[in-house]
């Protein structure tokens, strides 16, 4: 039977950033989706605390720090991968 360790949660403030971060590496902005209605502040929240949960987040730093802003698909190992694709669809539609 294996065995079930489950990890802290990270720190709110960096995860914060990084979700605002990716957001902008990927063009989802997410606050004109807020004024939109696109997402919901409990939406916002959930991204913010799925980041925490993420076990990618020094990837995430990295990756991030070799996009250009706003023109970077989102990365599949993050966990807002979709939230993300939503905000750019309906904010952008192609």
């Amino acid at each position: 039977m294996s065995e079930c360790h489950p990890r802290p949660l990270g720190d709110e403030k960096r995860h914060y950033w990084l979700a605002v971060g990716m957001a902008q590496a990927t063009g989802a902005d997410l606050q004109r989706a807020l004024e939109e209605g696109v997402i919901s502040h409990g939406d916002w929240a959930g991204v913010v605390q799925r980041c925490r949960g993420c076990g990618w987040a020094e990837g995430c730093d990295c990756w991030m720090t070799a996009q250009e802003k706003g023109a970077a698909a989102v990365p599949a190992a993050c966990p807002n991968a979709e939230v993300f694709a939503r905000v750019i669809e309906a904010l952008d539609p192609a």
